[in-house]
């Protein structure tokens, strides 16, 4: 286990229990966002489509980490929908691509999240700032996307999306537009990019 993964999964053994004593207070029918910290950063509102949500989020989770995440998740019913972002710490320089691989832990998370949603939008991995190219696996992020977009392609009610477009450079998927991050790597308002998302016209029709 690498130190990140060793830190992340340190970090969910604290998140997790805090978000399942949220739970109780969420009426059915919510809206789970899940994956890591460009949803742990995430303010979301605390109605949306005028159901409660809940962010359920884990700060420098891979694919594998926030699987065994999601499966200790409490929910006190099925989320009418989940968000999950996933992917940005699976491309961290130390890692491999191995876009095969990455197909079977995306399949294996997907399936864990659909046990606690009716409905999954996927979305794209976020691009990263420039000076940060040397962080992450640049190349990757689009190759990642595009495992992420077929595997849940695949599934029934799982929708995959690109919130994260107008973030990036033009013809550069993986690098962002200069000021739109605020460390190079985190978005200046999740509100704004996650307000894309359909929700409203999507969740009426799963309940």
């Amino acid at each position: 286990m690498s130190k990140d993964d060793f830190n992340a999964r340190a970090y969910s053994r604290l998140r997790i229990p805090v978000v399942n004593a949220q739970m109780r207070d969420v009426a059915p029918g919510f809206i789970l966002f899940a994956g890591d910290s460009h949803i742990d950063l995430y303010r979301q509102p605390s109605k949306l489509c005028d159901r409660d949500t809940i962010n359920a989020g884990v700060s420098g989770a891979n694919a594998a980490v926030y699987t065994a995440a999601i499966k200790k998740l409490k929910l006190p019913s099925k989320a009418a929908a989940a968000v999950l972002v996933i992917g940005t710490n699976d491309l961290l320089r130390k890692a491999t691509v191995d876009s095969i691989n990455y197909e079977r832990k995306i399949e294996t998370l997907l399936d864990a999240l659909k046990v606690k949603a009716e409905f999954v939008f996927a979305t794209a991995i976020p691009p990263v700032a420039e000076e940060k190219a040397t962080d992450f696996d640049v190349g990757g992020i689009e190759t990642y996307s595009k495992v992420i977009a077929r595997v849940c392609g695949r599934l029934e009610k799982c929708s995959f999306h690109d919130p994260y477009e107008g973030l990036r450079r033009e013809g550069t998927f993986g690098i962002a537009k200069n000021g739109v991050t605020i460390d190079g790597v985190h978005a200046r308002s999740y509100r704004e990019i996650y307000e894309q998302l359909p929700l409203c016209d999507v969740i009426p029709r799963t309940r």
